[in-house]
C-alpha cells in the first residue's frame, strides 16, 4: 500500500528536471537505491536506520522537508505510538415524569366498550346458519387430470449474447537485479554527529563532521579506510552485512574494509 512518500520524491525530482542518475551522483548513492525509495521498497536497505537515513538525505537534496516523510515512514512501519482516548463518564438524566391521562379519556373508553358489546350481541342474535347445498342440485364433476395439469414451460433458448470474459492483465515486469559490486562497499548511517575521514583506494574523499540522520556510501576496488571520531554514533553496513557500531560512544577507531573482509587498524 502506497504511503505517498515515493510519489512526493518522484514528483519533486521530475519537477526539477533531474534524472535518477543525476540525483544519485549528487548523493553519492546508487540509482537503484533512489528507485527503491520512490517505489517505497524500504526493506531493500537492510534496516530501518539505513532506509530513514537515505530518505532524509534524498528529501534534503530535493529541497523537501524530511519531517512529514519520516512521519509517514514511521506510521507505515508501526513505530508511531497512538494515545488511547480518554474515557468520559456521563451523568444519567432522570426519567421523564409520567403523565396521567385526563378524566374525559376514561369516560370515552367506557363508552367505546359499551357500544362494542352491544354490537357484538346484535350480531349473535340476528345471525343465521350458513346455507347448505340442496340435495336435488347435481354435483359438478371433478375436473379431469388433463384440465388440472399446467402446461410445461418451453425450454429457454440459450442466450447468445453472453459477454466475452475479460482478458487477464499482463504481469508487471520484474525489476532487473543490480550488478554485484566485487570490491568493498561501505554504508555509514549516522545516529549521532561524528567526525570522519574516509580514504578510498589511497585517496581521501571525505574529511568532515557528518550530522545525525545522514547516510554516506563509499566504494573501493581495493580498500575503504574509515577513521571515526565518535564510533558509537555510526552504524556500518559492509557489502550488505550490518556490522552495527564499530566502537563505543566517543571512541576514536579506524576500520579497514577490503574485498576480503574488515578489521580494526
Amino acid at each position: 500500500m502506497s504511503t505517498g512518500i515515493g510519489d512526493a520524491l518522484r514528483d519533486e525530482r521530475e519537477r526539477q528536471g533531474r534524472s535518477i542518475d543525476e540525483a544519485a551522483q549528487a548523493l553519492r548513492a546508487r540509482p537503484g537505491q533512489l528507485e527503491a525509495l520512490e517505489q517505497e521498497r524500504f526493506d531493500t536497505f537492510g534496516g530501518e536506520v539505513y532506509a530513514k537515513g537515505f530518505l532524509r538525505s534524498y528529501a534534503v537534496e530535493l529541497g523537501l522537508d524530511p519531517g512529514p516523510l519520516l512521519d509517514s515512514f514511521n506510521r507505515q512501519r508501526g513505530n508511531e505510538v497512538v494515545e488511547s482516548p480518554t474515557l468520559v463518564t456521563g451523568v444519567a438524566s432522570p426519567p421523564p415524569p409520567r403523565r396521567t391521562p385526563p378524566a374525559w379519556a376514561a369516560w370515552m373508553l367506557v363508552v367505546l366498550l359499551v357500544v362494542g358489546g352491544l354490537a357484538f350481541l346484535g350480531a349473535i342474535g340476528g345471525g343465521r346458519s350458513p346455507d347448505t347445498a340442496s340435495p336435488d342440485e347435481p354435483l359438478s364433476p371433478p375436473p379431469s387430470p388433463a384440465e388440472t395439469e399446467e402446461p410445461e414451460p418451453d425450454d429457454p433458448e440459450p442466450d447468445e449474447s453472453d459477454p466475452e470474459p475479460d482478458p487477464e492483465p499482463e504481469p508487471e515486469p520484474e525489476p532487473e537485479p543490480e550488478p554485484v559490486f566485487e570490491g568493498a562497499e561501505v554504508l555509514l548511517a549516522l545516529e549521532e554527529a561524528s567526525w570522519m575521514r574516509v580514504t578510498v583506494d589511497g585517496a581521501v574523499v571525505f574529511e568532515q563532521t557528518a550530522q545525525a540522520g545522514e547516510t554516506l556510501r563509499f566504494q573501493g576496488d581495493q580498500e575503504v579506510l574509515v577513521r571515526f571520531g565518535n564510533a558509537g554514533g555510526v552504524r556500518v553496513q559492509y557489502n550488505g552485512e550490518d556490522l552495527g557500531a564499530p566502537g563505543g560512544r566517543g571512541d576514536v577507531v579506524t576500520v579497514q574494509f577490503t574485498p576480503e573482509g574488515h578489521e580494526l587498524v
